[in-house]
Order: structure tokens, then sequence, then C-alpha cells
């Protein structure tokens, strides 16, 4: 199980899922909620394009899509890699970087644009769930055999209906291919100073945090790859690792969104 590598035969599915409720205005890592997960999303979304490129052709190793949910459920858009990468949207930040001799130097990167911040309404996650189970069901029925979709939940606060949401998350996380089931991560996003929890193998370090236990138990157990993945990036994995992270950092989120991109993309 968890063993296809991905090609254009049988491409992988990346799905991310934004809370963009009015919480997410809240200040984090010298912005705020919604512009750093904007942020964060579209620049692994450009490295999953880069990790389908082999010179200048773009393999479709791998089909992309976003929902966010807030005010409604947005269906930001669901794509193969070579199409998105037509993406003309883009914008100019800047990036610090090594100097070669031990310094940084700061250095312009230009970025394509897929999600743009928004913080509005409530946290309808439940409904941002089913909206995912119609995407992947429709691209398993097509893709039976190819590794299995992974699921990428980032919020900041609880659901407007928990045990909807998670009768929706474990719905989803039953789907499978013949490689395996869909994988389910989850990010809690905070500037909690202390108290993060990352990749935990069970839950006796918040048996009494309702929120932190909800999330806990709609992340699936990471597979070999994904496991792998998170190592290299630096997490520490216990055996039965939730892929699951609480109270999380500025880096903390983009480990996450890269080894569940990247761990598909091996």
């Amino acid at each position: 199980m968890y063993q296809e590598q991905l090609s254009s035969a049988k491409p992988g599915f990346i799905l991310i899922m934004i809370d963009q409720s009015a919480s997410m205005s809240d200040k984090y890592a010298n912005s705020d909620k919604a512009d750093f997960a904007a942020l964060a999303v579209n620049r692994v979304i450009g490295e999953i394009i880069t990790a389908c490129s082999s010179g200048n052709e773009i393999k479709d190793r791998c089909f992309v899509a976003a929902v966010g949910y807030g005010a409604g459920i947005n269906v930001l858009f669901l794509d193969k890699a070579s199409e998105l990468a037509k993406n003309p949207n883009t914008t100019t930040l800047k990036r610090k970087v090594s100097d070669g001799a031990g310094g940084l130097v700061e250095v312009d990167e230009v970025m394509r644009v897929f999600v743009k911040p928004t913080a509005s309404n409530g946290t309808p996650m439940a409904e941002a769930f089913k909206q995912a189970y119609t995407g992947v069901e429709k691209f398993i029925s097509n893709h039976r055999d190819s590794f299995p979709p992974v699921v990428i939940n980032i919020t900041d606060g609880e659901p407007n209906d928990s045990n909807a949401a998670t009768t929706e998350a474990k719905k989803l996380a039953q789907l499978k291919t013949s490689d395996g089931n869909v994988i389910v991560l989850n990010a809690h996003i905070s500037n909690a100073s202390a108290g993060k929890i990352e990749l935990p193998s069970d839950n006796a370090g918040f048996s009494n945090n309702k929120f932190a236990n909800f999330l806990f138990d709609i992340s699936s157990v990471l597979p070999d790859p994904l496991a792998e993945s998170a190592k290299n990036a630096g997490c520490t994995v216990q055996p039965n690792a939730r892929g699951f992270i609480f109270n999380a950092d500025a880096e903390a989120l983009i480990k996450l969104l890269q080894f569940g991109s990247k761990g598909a993309l091996r």
C-alpha cells in the first residue's frame, strides 16, 4: 500500500482546504493568518509544478485543488500541473537567500498567485469536507490505481458543527484507490508561543482539549512515504504518527504543506 509512483498515467491529487472565516484576519507571522495561509499555499503549489517539471516540459503527475470555507464554500480551482503553470497572475516578493559567503542577500521572487487572502463569517468545515469528498471521489473514479489523494486542511478555529465535520472527514478518509485510503492532514494555526503539538501518535498530551482531540481524531496515520517526507522536512516522527499539528507556527505550517504534497511526489 502507498507504493505507487506518480506519473502522467497514474497522477496524484492534492486538495488543500483553507479556513477563510473572520478570525483568519488575526495577526500571524508578521501579517495575518489569511495572508500567510494564502502565501504558503501559493508557494507550495509552485513547488508542486516544479516537481512535475522536466526541463521545459511539465508532466501532469499531479492534480491540485483548493477549497475555501468561510462565507460559503468556494472551489478555487481544480486542475492538472501543466494548466496551473499557465496561471498569469503573479506577485513579486522579497526573499532572503544565502550569498555563498555565510551571509544573506535579499532578492526578488516572482510567485504565481492561485489563492487570495479572505476572512469573513463562520467556519463551515463540515460543508468543506463534503465538497472535498465530491472532488476526491470524482478523481478516484478516473484514477483507481493512483497513489491515494492527499487532503490538507488549514484552520484556526473550531468548526460550526464539530460532529458533522467529524462525520464528513471520516467519510472522506474511507475513499480509496487500489493503493490505499485517502490521507487527511490537519494544521491548526495559532500565535500561541507554547503548546505546539506536532505529529502525535496519541492524545496523551492534550486529552482535555476538545478541539485538539477533534483534529487528531480526523487525521490519518502517516503512511511510510509521507512519514519519510516529514522526517526530511525536519519533523520528529514516531510510529503511528498522525498527520496533525496543533498551535502551528509559520514554520510548522510550511513543513506540513511541503511534506504533505511532496510525500506523494517522491
